[in-house]
């Protein structure tokens, strides 16, 4: 078991960074274990707080399709739940109201100027929500 994956990645990015790249013979060695620890500090981040995020982002989608017109499948997006918290399960029900959105969002942008400014809203705290950290 690996009681805290995010900072193992974390350590692993540091040591290559540190302690591997400083090695290297070639600039594109080092450039390479540089690329290589990012990706992992980005994965550290992202693994730290998937669920979270995602589940967060459901919720909203939620309250919008609550005040949006109605709907067949949205309502049925509004009280389905993952089949678990495995991050696939979760993608896959965030994929769906995301993709639920892009039709609502369609409609929204030339009927209904209201829920298109709140549609809005959402894209931008959903964007924030999701940002990395540069130095992770």
């Amino acid at each position: 078991m690996i009681p805290e994956p995010g900072r193992a990645l974390n350590d692993l990015a540091m040591r290559l960074l540190f302690t591997i790249a400083p090695q290297t013979t070639t600039g594109f060695a080092a450039a390479d274990c540089g690329l290589v620890a990012q990706l992992l500090l980005t994965l550290g981040q992202e693994f730290e707080r998937a669920i979270a995020t995602r589940m967060q982002d459901i919720e909203e989608l939620r309250a919008l399709f609550a005040i949006a017109p109605d709907d067949e499948a949205r309502a049925a997006f509004c009280t389905r739940q993952p089949r678990s918290l495995h991050l696939r399960d979760v993608n896959a029900l965030h994929d769906e109201g995301m993709r639920l959105l892009i039709e609502l969002h369609a409609h929204a942008e030339l009927s209904d100027k209201t829920l298109d400014g709140r549609i809005w809203t959402f894209l931008r705290t959903h964007a924030e929500r999701h940002k990395f950290d540069g130095a992770g």
